[in-house]
């Protein structure tokens, strides 16, 4: 540790930024400092080429080792129990915040409080976005890496045809769908599906109840999921599915790849998805590409409301090289580098540094939606400050999974109050 602090001091003395990854870590008499890094995996191979050179770039100019580990998201959860359980742990991880949150309040996240302060004095994050990594007491537990966020997609093409133009509020959503379904030849208007593994369904219901008046907590933090206003909510997406009949047979069991299957396909003409589908598009299927638009979440009774998906990096408490792990997440936040990182991947990975929203690539029409919505960002625990115990209920999929009962045609009412019950259960552990 006293070789870390005088290499720290040394760079200091010689102004020398501690942001070049310059000075890190002196190399061990028995070989060169490694740092492990586990990233989640890209849908695009020139975000996951680039990440990694960036870290291959930060060992020879450190003369450290980098070991990257490029991991899918659903694998994350068996890999970091494993780690956690065995000691084996990642010196850097890539988290969700709902991940961060949750593991922040068992004690084994790092205070990244310096190295959050050091990135903001030099590149300020975007202000909407601390929240989401920041505990009660004033902790900062996670480092934001990119935002990403659930925008409606949907066939032009059909909607011009139908004469239609994009739904502004749910209803409008509802009546486009019914309008655009063709069962006998297996289209239909909306691409929404659940199942026990969609993480894609525990934003998207979020979003459809909170903009139609639902609350998970009231101002005494108390769950309050149970209300009219859930169970209406409610009984409209069972009706989409039951009555409507506006979803393919199969979307009751789908993962997060459902949607976009169905889309690509030319089965669904609406869906609700993040940017990496629309560079998907764009690469492998041109005609759609020009036939696809994009929208802003549909408005309910309470406006539109857009749950921000963060992604970021952490460090376990107990991780072999933290003080490497910091300054390499230092050089990751480079705005010169991150920005060509985050536009090349546009509009899939959103900044999270200011002054970059009018960068070119964002202001293109298809691009600017995405953007726009991190200003109105709002987090798990809505209307509420975030907490680990809304990190728990996502994670648990206690959301999805009453919902999954719904479509299937379970009574609204009676999943809600169970639901209601299994939330309250998650926020009375973390009293």
């Amino acid at each position: 540790m006293k070789k870390r602090i005088v290499s720290v001091m040394l760079c200091a003395a010689m102004g020398v930024s501690l942001f070049t990854g310059a000075c890190v870590v002196e190399a061990k008499a028995d070989g060169k400092d490694k740092i492990v890094v586990w990233m989640k995996k890209d849908l695009t191979d020139v975000a996951n080429n680039m990440f990694k050179e960036r870290c291959e770039q930060f060992a020879e100019e450190n003369d450290v080792d980098v070991e990257v580990e490029v991991i899918a998201y659903e694998d994350f959860y068996t890999k970091w129990a494993a780690a956690i359980e065995s000691g084996n742990l990642p010196d850097l991880s890539y988290f969700g915040y709902q991940e961060m949150g949750q593991y922040y309040s068992q004690g084994i996240l790092e205070d990244m409080t310096d190295v959050y302060n050091e990135i903001n004095d030099v590149t300020p994050f975007e202000e909407s976005l601390a929240p989401a990594v920041t505990s009660e007491d004033g902790v900062v537990y996670g480092i934001p890496g990119w935002a990403s966020v659930q925008v409606l997609y949907y066939r032009t093409d059909m909607f011009e045809e139908a004469g239609l133009s994009a739904p502004e509020t749910w209803d409008d959503f509802r009546d486009a769908a019914i309008k655009l379904t063709d069962e006998k030849n297996g289209i239909y208007g909306a691409g929404i599906g659940y199942g026990a593994s969609n993480s894609d369904a525990e934003w998207l219901t979020r979003a459809m109840l909170w903009s139609n008046g639902s609350v998970d907590v009231d101002d005494d933090g108390k769950v309050a999921i149970d209300s009219e206003a859930t169970v209406n909510t409610a009984q409209y997406i069972q009706n989409l599915f039951v009555k409507d009949k506006v979803t393919p047979p199969t979307a009751v069991n789908w993962d997060d790849s459902g949607n976009n299957k169905a889309y690509l396909s030319g089965q669904c003409a609406m869906i609700f998805n993040v940017g990496s589908l629309l560079n998907t598009i764009k690469t492998d299927d041109p005609d759609l590409y020009e036939n696809t638009g994009i929208a802003v979440m549909p408005s309910g009774s309470a406006g539109s409301m857009v749950p921000g998906i963060l992604d970021g990096y952490g460090i376990f408490k107990n991780a072999n090289n933290k003080d490497g792990a910091k300054e390499l997440v230092k050089y990751l936040l480079d705005k010169d580098w991150y920005t060509e990182w985050v536009n090349e991947t546009a509009p899939f990975k959103i900044p999270v540094l200011q002054g970059m929203k009018d960068d070119e690539v964002w202001q293109d029409e298809r691009n600017k939606p995405f953007i726009d919505s991190v200003a109105n960002f709002t987090f798990l625990g809505y209307p509420n400050t975030y907490t680990p115990a809304a990190s728990e209920v996502f994670n648990s999929r206690l959301l999805s999974n009453c919902f999954t009962n719904i479509v299937t045609g379970s009574d609204p009412a009676e999943e809600i109050a169970k639901l209601q019950t299994d939330m309250q259960t998650v926020y009375d552990k973390e009293k």
